[in-house]
C-alpha cells in the first residue's frame, strides 16, 4: 500500500515546529512558578505542607459564610421540630 503525501516537508516542519512549542511550554510552566511562588499569592500555597502543631483539639477559623450556614441549619432544625410538635 501506497500513501502519497503532498508537501511532507513542509507538514513535518510545522509538526517539529509545534511539538518544540509544546516541550517548551512543558518545561517553562514548572521552572516559571518554581521563580515566582513567592511573589504570587495564588501560587505560594500549593507549594507549603501544612505542619501539625500537636493540638488534636485544633479547630479551623470560623468564616462568616460557615457561621450562616449554621445559622440556616439551626432555623431549619427548629422550623421542621415544630412542624412534628
Amino acid at each position: 500500500m501506497l500513501i502519497v503525501i503532498r508537501n511532507w516537508k513542509k507538514k513535518c516542519i510545522r509538526m517539529g515546529i509545534v511539538i518544540t512549542l509544546i516541550i517548551a511550554f512543558a518545561l517553562a510552566v514548572p521552572a516559571l512558578t518554581g521563580l515566582f511562588h513567592h511573589y504570587i499569592p495564588a501560587l505560594g500555597g500549593w507549594f507549603e505542607d501544612e505542619h501539625p502543631s500537636g493540638n488534636p483539639m485544633r479547630v479551623e477559623e470560623d468564616t462568616k459564610f460557615d457561621r450562616a450556614l449554621d445559622q440556616f441549619v439551626i432555623k431549619l432544625q427548629k422550623f421542621y421540630h415544630e412542624d412534628n410538635q
